[in-house]
């Protein structure tokens, strides 16, 4: 049994330590795969409230979580199946306790990004390139934080539009989630 408790805190502990790297970094990858569940107008979702807490943050805080106190456990109280039980609610108890504190903060103003209309105005740079009527990615930051959106082209960019990966930005408009972004033009400044 020691042998999962390493494996899971290997596992677990090596994707928390690339999370953190990556936020130190200035990387982008996230740890949070959980979808949007739709609710129904009688209060059900489409099948799974489960899915919130099954997201991979959490699943990767479960692993170390178990790896870690079993392995602890192992070294005091010896193996065994009480161990191994001990070991797994609070592997399941962390991954459902950081479930759950990122679902608020995602639910509240604390996680969410700006409302659509503050994001007007913002820098950044294009991150999927956007073609003639294609939609691309960019980051945009607004203070200590980026985001990462979907954007085309705005229409007075013109209709032959193309922002390469790297360009400077500006967001125009968001609509629905979609950023209109036009190319930031460096304009010097000479006395008059």
């Amino acid at each position: 049994m020691i042998s999962a408790y390493i494996f899971s805190l290997v596992v677990g502990g090596g994707l928390l330590t690339l999370s953190l790297f990556g936020d130190l970094f200035g990387g982008d990858a996230e740890l949070d795969a959980g979808a949007d569940i739709d609710v129904d107008a009688d209060g059900i979702g489409d099948g799974a409230e489960i899915a919130k807490l099954l997201s991979l943050r959490s699943l990767v805080y479960a692993l170390f979580g178990f790896g870690g106190s079993g392995l602890v456990l192992s070294f005091t109280l010896g193996g065994g199946l009480v161990t191994g039980m001990i070991a797994l609610a609070m592997g399941l108890g962390s991954g459902a306790l950081v479930g759950t504190v990122f679902g608020y903060l995602k639910r509240t103003e604390a996680g969410q990004i700006q409302g659509e209309a503050e994001l007007s105005g913002l820098t950044g740079e294009v991150l999927l390139p956007i073609g003639p009527g294609e939609t691309g990615e960019v980051r945009i930051r607004s203070g200590d934080r980026r985001y990462r959106i979907r954007a085309r082209a705005d229409d007075e960019s013109g209709p032959d539009a193309e922002l390469e990966a790297g360009r400077a930005i500006m967001v125009v408009d968001v609509k629905e989630g979609v950023a209109r972004v036009a190319p930031v033009r460096m304009k010097l400044l000479r006395d008059e």
